[in-house]
């Protein structure tokens, strides 16, 4: 009896243990639920080195575009990413998006909220990080 016991608490702390090292804030199951790895290719991502006029741009224009500017142009000015999200799919997505930037050891971790789906997304979910001054010009 003593042995099922022993069994029973194990077990319940494997389950609490996984619970609490969730990063995405949910438990178990519903992860396991909620996952769906192949619906990735109905999710359009697309990241940019942009100025801060560029940010101040986009946010102020309703349907500005971003253009990617080469490292001459982004030399000596301060340095943002942009990371431009939108849902293709049919079904509402949300989650993390890990960013791994070459001279940075550690991924970005960026947390994308609920986006509808059924083709509705017409605009970007945008995402402006801070990374830096100084880039080389060549």
């Amino acid at each position: 009896m003593i042995r099922l016991w022993k069994s029973v608490l194990f077990l319940f702390c494997i389950c609490f243990f996984c619970n609490v090292a969730r990063a995405d804030g949910l438990d178990l199951f519903s992860h396991l639920y909620l996952s769906n790895k192949k619906y990735a290719k109905n999710i359009e991502v697309h990241a940019y080195l942009v100025t801060k006029e560029q940010v101040a741009k986009l946010f102020s224009e309703e349907n500005a575009e971003v253009t990617q500017k080469t490292n001459k142009e982004l030399y000596g000015q301060e340095v943002f990413l942009l990371v431009r999200v939108k849902n293709n799919g049919e079904y509402m997505s949300f989650g993390l998006l890990n960013c791994k930037i070459s001279n940075q050891g550690v991924p970005i971790t960026i947390e994308i909220g609920m986006m509808p789906g059924g083709g509705n997304m017409k605009f970007f979910h945008d995402s402006v990080l801070y990374i830096g001054k100084g880039f080389i010009p060549n």
